[in-house]
């Protein structure tokens, strides 16, 4: 049992590492649905893929990014690749990125200027091929101020059981300037549900802490998300959901 657990988490922890597709282009797209492939991909067309996970950049910082291509048989052509809607202040490097037939992906340059707009965005990357419809697909990238940090929790949802007890590791990713101790608070709590120490601070120059779940014997059950937020000793909190399952012992 326990060694199938281990090959489940594995197995998922590689999906959500791994890279997402949207929509497919190519002449094969033009193809009746009824003659389409139902399993795979159809001749003729191709998929492009990016990361699962938001790329983070920083102001006046530069982060690389993998843009593949996935191509079906028969599709061997070049494809040329554009960005829309990408944040105030973050431009691309190259501006016209090209992947080569027999390439299977590009590595691009994500560039944020010192004033690049702040937040959460989705970049619409189109891969234009010499012919047929071009494919789509969605890349999320998350621009931070400089002097900044941002909150780290487990990918996997946390599950714990009532009456049981759980050390939950919390990281502080630092910018290279931030260097200030950071408290840790918890809102919207299951009820029954506690944590020790009541006031975690993860120091300057430290990474990590360690911080215990506890769960009564009659804790709520059902499947929460509680609000971290990390504090600084001035400047903007950083927040992140932490996914917690509570079920029965």
């Amino acid at each position: 049992m326990k060694n199938n657990l281990t090959s489940t988490l594995v197995l998922t922890l590689a999906t959500l590492a791994g890279c997402t597709q949207g929509t497919p282009g190519g002449p094969g797209t033009a193809v009746e649905p009824d003659k389409q492939a139902t399993i795979g991909q159809t001749e003729d067309t191709f998929n492009l893929s990016v990361p699962v996970m938001s790329s983070s950049l920083q102001q006046g910082s530069t982060t690389e990014a993998t843009i593949g291509i996935k191509r079906a048989k028969n599709f061997g052509e070049d494809v040329s690749l554009h960005f829309a809607d990408l944040p105030q202040g973050v431009t691309t490097e190259p501006a016209n990125p090209v992947i080569k037939h027999g390439d299977e992906d590009v590595k691009i340059q994500f560039i944020a200027a010192d004033g690049a707009g702040l937040g959460n965005f989705t970049v619409k990357v189109t891969g234009h091929p010499p012919k047929g419809s071009d494919a789509l697909v969605d890349f999320k990238l998350a621009i931070a101020a400089k002097d900044s940090f941002t909150v780290s929790l487990p990918l996997l949802s946390t599950s714990l059981k009532q009456g049981e007890t759980k050390t939950l590791a919390i990281t502080v990713k630092r910018d290279k300037t931030f260097d200030q101790d950071v408290s840790l608070l918890f809102a919207e709590m299951p009820t029954g549900v506690t944590f020790e120490p009541e006031s975690p601070v993860v120091k300057a120059g430290e990474t990590e802490t360690q911080v215990t779940l506890m769960a009564a014997a009659d804790a709520a059950l059902g499947d929460f998300t509680v609000k971290v937020t990390g504090h600084p000793a001035k400047g903007a909190d950083a927040a992140n959901d932490l996914k917690l399952s509570v079920v029965k012992e």
